[in-house]
């Protein structure tokens, strides 16, 4: 039986002309999940040195580079307690208990939340970039929250200039793996003000803005060269901006594409929750393509097929994603639009 649930993002309105600060300081991430090894690799190079590090300093700010699951990496696995992409919350940092008594990933959020603070105990990174693989065929694409204001949506728009086959995908402040697609379209979200500051859980979450960027198919455990090149030359690309616009660049209005998550699709399972079907060879790395109501959505291992029985057109993504076969889930979708992203300039600092 197919278990599905739906969820409807709040439409973030955004005012028609805005200012931002400089930025004064990124982090690069890598190995957040630790059998991801195209990040992993471009962060052990940097800080194998500082001339290697030249590559990604520019002078307008300060770049950071950090390994984040250390474990994990080591051992090449994506985690070995819990998914440190999910532990950023406020329950998790500020809690009181012994840092002793919590399972590594979220002593390592807690390490790494300390690392990058003020001394006011307030978010010191200006902008967050972690680096991500997906065995799905997704080419490039960045997943950031839908509530943060446009910078981000201007960094990744301006990317897709050089890089067209880029994405943006909007994700839902919420536990990833828990918003399912299919229920109440009438699901009130809210969030505290201290939730508010750590909406998805994710690493990026660190930063007072950020994003993640995906890369795939690639299997875990193993390099891609012309990935890895891609992915770096990408890096780049985002530095070079922000650098440009703390310089005076301005990010003109524009209609942008994007699409907006809306829940994860699971597998059919039997009474034992043992899986009953595998994803359609329809479906199956037609990553970002539209599936449409009566399309083949699984396949049972009798032959049968299951098609998709919701009545909206999606745009599913991660499909057949090998980190979310443990949790049962074949996939998620989203939505695809058009959204105006205002024009932003940089905010004039006082002398």
């Amino acid at each position: 039986m197919l278990v599905v649930i739906c969820l409807v993002c709040e439409i973030l309105i955004l005012p028609s002309k805005l200012h931002h600060d400089p930025v004064r300081s990124l982090c690069i991430s890598g190995g957040t999940h630790g059998n991801e090894l195209n990040g992993v690799y471009l962060v052990k190079n940097w800080l194998k040195s500082e001339s290697r590090r030249c590559e990604i300093q520019r002078n307008s700010f300060q770049t950071h580079v950090v390994l984040t699951n250390l474990r994990a990496t080591e051992q090449c696995v994506r985690f070995t307690d819990v998914d440190l992409n999910r532990q950023i919350t406020p329950e998790n940092l500020f809690s009181t208990e012994e840092k002793g008594s919590y399972p590594y990933e979220i002593q390592r959020a807690r390490d790494l939340y300390s690392q990058f603070q003020d001394g006011a105990g307030e978010k010191a990174v200006d902008f967050w970039f972690d680096l991500h693989n997906t065995t799905a065929n997704t080419g490039p694409f960045f997943i950031m929250n839908h509530t943060q204001g446009p910078f981000p949506l201007h960094l990744a728009s301006h990317l897709r200039i050089k890089f067209p086959e880029i994405r943006i995908m909007l994700l839902t402040p919420g536990h990833f793996e828990k918003l399912h697609f299919g229920e109440s379209e009438d699901k009130e979200w809210k969030q505290d003000q201290a939730i508010s500051k750590f909406p998805t859980g994710s690493v990026s979450n660190i930063g007072k803005e950020g994003f993640t960027l995906e890369m795939g198919p690639l299997p875990n455990g193993i390099l891609n060269a012309s990935m890895f090149n891609l992915e770096k030359d990408i890096i780049s690309g985002v530095l070079d901006t922000v650098d440009e616009f703390n310089n005076g660049k301005e990010f003109e209005g524009k209609e942008i594409e994007v699409f907006r998550f809306l829940g994860v699709v699971h597998y059919p399972t039997d009474e034992n929750n043992e899986i009953t079907a595998m994803i359609s060879p329809d479906l199956d790395g037609n990553d970002w393509k539209p599936l449409h109501p009566g399309d083949p959505l699984f396949m049972a291992f009798n032959g049968e097929t299951t098609v998709y029985k919701e009545h909206n057109v999606v745009w599913p993504v991660f499909i057949n994603e090998a980190a979310y076969f443990r949790n049962n889930i074949a996939m998620a979708v989203t939505r695809k639009e058009k959204i105006v992203v205002p024009a932003l300039k940089l905010k004039a600092t006082q002398p």
